[in-house]
């Protein structure tokens, strides 16, 4: 596939780890922030990173991210890129809080955000990894496995290929309806911290029949 831009938008933590490690995998990433000049300051800090309008990222970017919080992500990003956006796959990394989840009718973050930008296909990725690990994998740490979910090969295919070039391993756990399992591990990892006190870059790594029983490191043979 090779380099082409990746919008980020959202610039707090997760935000600010994924374009660092987005440009250390080599991709050039285009920014948008919320109100004020975060997208600029953080720019500014990244160099191949740029600090763009949100129409000028959703026109530019071949693939999303949303690290936005749900309610952000409801209120404020969909009504500005839903028309944009379309026919771009865009990345849902939030987790939502119950109360975000209030109508029965969703499931997940995922399909919410799908209901969202109903002309983009939507995949669910990197919501079970900490900014902090993010980074750390950035810079070589070992790399939990990340699950994704969608309902378009194509998209999915395009964000397993940049979560591999980042260094992580990555399982397809099939069509996003599956995207409440994903967020689901992600509370279980998050309670797993706690109780065993190892802050906030806990993560798991997927054991496959073809690893032997020998093999503590996760690396495929």
């Amino acid at each position: 596939m090779g380099r082409f831009a990746v919008g980020v938008v959202g610039c707090g933590s997760m935000g600010s780890a994924l374009a660092e490690a987005l440009i250390l995998g080599g991709q050039r990433v285009l920014l948008a922030g919320g109100r004020g000049r975060t997208a600029a300051a953080l720019a500014a800090t990244l160099p191949g990173a740029h600090a763009v309008p949100p129409d000028v990222l959703a026109r530019d970017s071949a693939i999303v991210f949303l690290a936005t919080r749900l309610p952000v992500t409801r209120r404020e990003v969909a009504p500005l890129l839903r028309g944009p956006l379309e026919g771009t796959a865009v990345v849902d990394l939030s987790n939502p809080e119950p109360a975000d989840l209030r109508d029965p009718e969703y499931d997940s973050a995922g399909e919410l955000v799908a209901e969202l930008f109903p002309r983009s296909p939507v995949v669910k990725a990197l919501n079970c990894v900490s900014a902090s690990r993010l980074r750390a994998v950035a810079h070589g740490a070992p790399a939990p496995t990340v699950p994704i979910a969608g309902n378009d090969p194509a998209a999915k295919q395009c964000v397993s290929y940049l979560l591999e070039r980042l260094g992580f391993d990555v399982a397809d756990a099939g069509p996003l309806h599956t995207s409440k399992w994903i967020e689901a591990l992600a509370a279980l990892l998050r309670t797993l911290a706690e109780q065993e006190g190892l802050g906030d870059a806990v993560g798991f790594r997927l054991l496959r029949a073809d690893m032997t029983a020998n093999d503590q490191t996760g690396v495929r043979r």
